[in-house]
């Protein structure tokens, strides 16, 4: 039996939801399907993509093929590139799949701004400075202290 990942739509008219589902690929998009492993939902301004991921490892690994729509998906989640890691034999310590990592915005700062942040900086630095001198003059009176006697 050949098995696919697919979408299988749900939700009301002009509302749709969809699944990730595991379906034998002969069956029709909303028969009777083997296992949801995800959930799709296009209608939030940031569309909602969830997926079961050691599910999703799984079936890739006993040879599920995802459609192209199921592929993207996988791809923006970050699963795909953790089956190939797996696939290939490389390490995957501590590598779970990232969902939409966030981009970070350039931000220009007025003078003020720098300023601020210029002064937080340099007391941080002078905290650190006496931190380490205060321990170090323990450890030089200590070493001093056995010379004596």
């Amino acid at each position: 039996m050949a098995t696919v990942i697919r979408l299988a739509r749900f939700g009301k008219r002009h509302n749709p939801i969809y699944r990730a589902i595991v379906i034998d690929n002969r069956k029709a998009r909303d028969d009777s399907f083997i296992e949801q492993v995800g959930f799709y939902n296009p209608n939030l301004k940031k569309a909602e993509i969830r997926f079961d991921q050691e599910k999703v490892l799984k079936w890739l690994s006993v040879g599920a093929q995802p459609s192209d729509t199921v592929r993207n998906l996988l791809k923006q989640v970050g699963i795909l590139d953790l089956f190939h890691e797996i696939k290939a034999g490389r390490s995957i310590e501590g590598k779970t799949a990232n969902p939409r990592p966030e981009k970070k915005k350039a931000v220009k700062l007025g003078p003020k701004a720098l300023a601020k942040i210029e002064a937080e900086k340099a007391a941080k630095e002078a905290a650190a400075a006496e931190a380490a001198a205060a321990a170090e003059a323990p450890a030089e009176a200590a070493a001093e202290a056995p010379a004596e006697a």
